[in-house]
């Protein structure tokens, strides 16, 4: 076998069990969806035929009232007024210790809802979605009080049932759909192919998902900690070297207009126009805005400050210059986010001859081994390093060195790729290729 062969071999060998795991989840969330709606269906018949049993038994109540008969909050009391001889009976006035008195009230509750649901169906109520709700809602009502006001006591407890303005779907929703064996099914069903869901999206965008299942961030992508190979860089050469990353997460996007936007707008009023881009037209309202178009593409004309900021606001930070190359190149240390060669069509770079910017959201086959975007061309970025390689919380003056990483619209294709690194005066540079995203620790 050649050595093309062989690379053909091993990426084959890496990719089929994954597409075997995205099948297999696919599965899973069909057969899931479908039980789901079967589920549904179940639940919606079962609504169907309780409410037609709820307005049958109402009118049977209603008749029986007309007709002269006891009521139904009489027939409990009633009933209530028994047992609570019987029970008094029993304890021939011996004193229970407060142990001794809750057991006991927890068995009369049980054995009076009991009773309530054999009265209950002898009175036509033989629906059990309908008939226990209110046996021990009745029964919790009364046990352990004085037999003399039970009936009165029961008319709040009968009123969503037996109540003249009372609609079904309000008694549904208030007591009945948590008792319901459908309601119970159809809400296992949905967790499940809700579950089943959230297992296809792991399987498909690993990256989205911290260790442990939790989801990252909105918007930022997952990047594991470990060992990687950095450099060599060209443009401010840096040598290669085995370096040690934390894990961290890392916007996939760079910031768009609008999110820096949204930033300027929770500033004091005051705070504003010193970190507002020059390049935004400024409105009949006075206010500076970006371009409609322009608005989903990443915002520039931002200094370091204006950078950091944003990261800080939105509890953030920006990427040192090693977690940015680790988010570009991966484990493999790749020249382009993509691989190993340039390709046509996956970066906004000088040989795509567009001039400016793109949606900080496209190009979707250009993005790195973690799946991050335009980490090649479109804006150089911010990072959080110096030249020398500190780490910056802060610039101690407007001409401090900062590294920008990534290439731009305007950068040939051996400039806009990971290898490459520039810097630029912190806290004066302001360009139109010149933008920033962020960076975040595991909490």
């Amino acid at each position: 076998m050649n050595l093309l062969g062989l690379l053909l071999a091993c990426l084959c060998w890496h990719a089929a069990p994954r597409a075997g795991a995205d099948e297999a989840a696919r599965e899973r969330l069909r057969l899931a969806t479908q039980a789901k709606e079967a589920a549904l269906r179940s639940l919606e018949e079962a609504y169907l035929r309780v409410e037609q049993s709820f307005l049958a038994w109402r009118e049977a109540e209603s008749s029986r009232t007309a007709a002269g008969e006891p009521s139904l909050a009489s027939a409990l009391a009633t009933l209530y007024g028994e047992k609570a001889a019987a029970w008094e009976a029993k304890r021939a006035g011996v004193p229970l210790e407060p142990r001794e008195a809750r057991a006991a009230r927890k068995a009369e509750i049980e054995e009076l809802a009991a009773a309530y649901r054999e009265l209950l169906t002898a009175r036509g109520l033989v629906e059990a979605t309908l008939r226990d709700p209110l046996a021990d809602k009745a029964a919790r009502e009364l046990a352990g009080k004085p037999p003399l006001d039970a009936a009165v006591r029961l008319q709040p407890v009968l009123q969503p049932w037996l109540g003249a303005a009372q609609r079904f779907e309000q008694l549904w929703n208030d007591a009945l759909c948590d008792h319901a064996p459908e309601s119970l099914e159809w809400r296992a069903r949905y967790d499940e192919a809700i579950a089943a869901g959230v297992e296809l999206d792991r399987s498909e965008h690993p990256e989205s998902y911290l260790p442990g299942g939790a989801k990252t961030r909105p918007g930022m992508v997952y990047v594991a900690g470990g060992n990687y190979v950095v450099g060599p860089n060209v443009g401010i050469e840096r040598k290669k070297k085995r370096i040690t990353v934390r894990p961290f997460m890392i916007d996939r996007c760079e910031v768009t207009q609008a999110e820096y936007q949204a930033f300027l707008e929770a500033l004091p009023v005051e705070q504003r126009a010193a970190r507002t881009p020059r390049n935004w037209p400024v409105g009949a309202d006075g206010k500076a805005a970006p371009p409609p178009e322009l608005r989903d593409h990443p915002v520039t004309f931002v200094t370091w400050r204006d950078a950091d900021a944003f990261a800080r606001h939105s509890g953030k930070r920006l990427p040192t210059e090693d977690e940015w190359e680790v988010a570009c190149r991966g484990k493999e240390a790749l020249l382009y986010p993509w691989g190993a060669e340039w390709r046509e069509g996956v970066c906004n770079d000088a040989k795509a001859n567009l001039g400016a910017t793109v949606p900080a959201n496209g190009l979707l086959e250009g993005a790195s081994p973690f799946k991050v975007l335009q980490m090649a061309g479109n804006v150089e970025e911010w990072t959080a390093s110096s030249e020398e390689g500190d780490t910056l919380v802060d610039l101690p003056s407007n001409m401090v060195a900062v590294v920008v990483r990534g290439g731009h619209f305007r950068s040939p294709p051996e400039y806009a790729s990971g290898a490459f690194r520039w810097v630029a005066p912190g806290g004066s540079t302001r360009e139109p290729h010149l933008g920033f995203r962020c960076a975040a620790d595991l909490k």
